[in-house]
């Protein structure tokens, strides 16, 4: 499975433009800090819900249910890998605890909803979509309100343990199991309900990239320009963890999709859970979010070199 570098060039030229549209409203303020945060809460809870379920509606067949499965075992261990040079990483730099364990979840989690999907669906179609979230979307919520919030706050100023209810009643979560459920059984949803999730699931793309800029708006920049640790967490996240895991699935003779899709979904930027749970459990909030930031700014020049591993 080969990706035309052009085409994605194109792909991520349009998400780009999507980003500086919610930049330029946060800078002119035609967007308060509410408003962004209520735009978020719409993709999470509703838009980001229907694209995922209307992904699912595909014909069941063994070969879809075989490459999803793979896909989901790829990502497995794709997470291994991202751990252990994050664990690593994060030992040797001069940073404080807290950071260091923002630098390590930094690296582990992806920005699989809002940046994964409308770049995998984009290039790769609806099949790619549902493999990326059967596959990647569920290790990515399970991981992220597992281990990601442990990581974050243990050395914060409030720990937190494994909360399983955060992680089976995510709306990420959930609509993945509704999902499959529809999916195994092959039930159609009834009109006029499933054109209503059809209305609703193309606005996920454009609203979550107009979310990154109104995010990214706020960001302090010259702080996160001049950070030398920033942009190893960038490089390591968007680049070597990449290369490193693509030649090692290369040579376990991975390939297709259960090759491109996880590669993809690793290569996206650090997820914002990063910046979001760093202040609910009284971590760096700031360096958190200033790497959210970087990754999210460099990754529109990265995606495009990744693809060309393929």
């Amino acid at each position: 499975m080969q990706i035309d570098f052009f085409l994605t060039l194109e792909k991520v030229a349009v998400l780009f433009l999507l980003i500086v549209i919610g930049f330029i409203a946060g800078k002119l303020k035609l967007i308060s800090e509410q408003g962004q945060k209520d735009i978020t809460q719409l993709v999470l809870y509703v838009t980001m819900p229907a694209t995922i379920f209307s992904a699912m509606q595909l014909e069941m067949s063994q070969e879809r249910l075989n490459t999803a499965f793979l896909v989901l075992g790829v990502m497995v261990f794709c997470y291994i890998i991202m751990f252990i040079v994050g664990f690593i990483s994060s030992k040797r730099l001069p940073l404080t605890k807290g950071q260091k364990d923002i630098f390590q979840t930094a690296l582990l989690l992806s920005n699989t909803s809002f940046m994964g999907y409308p770049i995998v669906q984009s290039l790769l179609g609806q099949e790619a979509l549902f493999y990326a979230v059967v596959g990647a979307g569920f290790i990515f919520e399970t991981v992220s309100w597992s281990l990601g919030v442990y990581l974050i706050s243990r050395n914060g100023s409030e720990s937190a343990g494994f909360n399983w209810k955060k992680v089976v009643f995510s709306p990420g979560i959930l609509s993945i199991v509704v999902g499959l459920i529809f999916f195994g059984f092959q039930w159609s949803v009834p009109e006029p309900i499933n054109s209503v999730i059809n209305m609703m699931s193309p606005a996920t793309s454009p609203l979550a990239m107009i979310v990154i800029g109104l995010m990214l708006s706020r960001s302090n920049l010259k702080e996160a320009f001049q950070n030398k640790f920033i942009y190893l967490a960038s490089a390591l996240k968007l680049l070597v963890v990449p290369i490193i895991i693509t030649l090692a699935l290369k040579a376990f003779g991975i390939s297709g999709p259960a090759l491109v899709i996880p590669v993809i979904m690793i290569s996206m930027p650090t997820a914002t859970y990063v910046a979001m749970f760093s202040g609910n459990y009284g971590n760096d909030s700031k360096f958190a979010s200033q790497i959210v930031f970087m990754t999210s700014l460099l990754s529109m020049i990265t995606i495009p070199i990744v693809t060309l591993l393929f």
